[in-house]
Parts: structure tokens; C-alpha cells; sequence
């Protein structure tokens, strides 16, 4: 699936990756050229995926924001940023497009950018007990 907003250009998109697939780039040799931002804010502790940044969804809303993410953390060694909130239905769909949309307004060398399909709830669901994969998971709200 791509996601297109109206008010994102055409060529500034992101698709979705599947739990699976990020486990298999977080665990494979592409690891290293990966950037995981989970855009949660108060609803962040309690766990996440082990390496990810956690940049609030509100430092995406306007252009300077999104320029101190790329300028800080976009190495040209990432090649893949994966974005994720809670379930990836409103603020990480909406962080990547608009991380997406800034790249080609600033004609950087793109990173593919993608959304974690289900967000961090399918992630920790498919991988609470995996430690190569998530860390600081708490067993009280996510279960064993």
C-alpha cells in the first residue's frame, strides 16, 4: 500500500512495511542502515523497538522540525527510515508522508521511507519476548 495526502506531493510517499520484514532488516546485514523512529509521544513507555529514536509526532508538523530530524539523524548511510506510532493509522502514516514530502523538497537523496503496518502494537505482539528486537517491554502492559 502507498500512502498519498492531498496536500503531500505526488513523488513524496511512504509505504508500508510488514512486522516481518523489519524484523529481517533489524536482524539481517542491512541493520546498520536502518533508522526506526517511533513517533509516540506520552504513549511511548512500556516498551519499544530495540535502536528506535522516539521523536514526537509534534516536531513533524512544520518544516524546520522535520529539517532538524533529517540534518541530526539521516546519515547517508540510512537507506530505509521506518516511522511507527502505536497502531501506524494517524501519526505514523502522517510523520512519513511528511518526512517523504521534505527529502524531495530539499532534493536530498531519498531514504525510502516507510510506516510499520500495525505500528508498534503488531510489532510487540509478534515480538514482546524477542530481545535482539525490542527492549524496556513492560510484561504488566503488554503480557507475557
Amino acid at each position: 500500500d502507498i500512502l498519498r495526502y492531498p496536500t503531500i506531493a505526488m513523488s513524496s510517499v511512504a509505504r508500508y512495511m510488514k512486522p516481518s520484514e523489519l524484523a529481517a532488516c533489524l536482524r539481517g546485514p542491512e541493520g546498520n542502515k536502518l533508522l526506526v523512529i517511533d513517533v509516540r509521544d506520552d504513549d511511548f513507555p512500556g516498551g519499544h523497538i530495540k535502536g528506535a529514536l522516539n521523536i514526537s509526532s509534534d516536531h513533524f508538523h512544520a518544516a524546520p522540525g522535520i529539517d532538524h530530524i533529517i540534518d541530526e539523524h539521516l546519515k547517508p548511510s540510512v537507506e530505509k527510515v521506518v516511522l511507527h506510532c502505536m497502531f501506524s493509522q494517524q501519526r505514523g502514516p502522517r510523520c512519513g508522508a511528511r518526512l517523504a514530502k521534505r527529502l524531495t523538497e530539499r532534493e536530498l537523496p531519498l531514504p525510502e521511507v516507510f510506516v510499520l503496518e500495525g505500528g508498534f502494537v503488531k510489532f510487540v505482539q509478534l515480538y514482546r519476548s524477542e530481545g535482539d528486537l525490542v527492549e524496556d517491554v513492560d510484561p504488566n502492559q503488554w503480557g507475557n
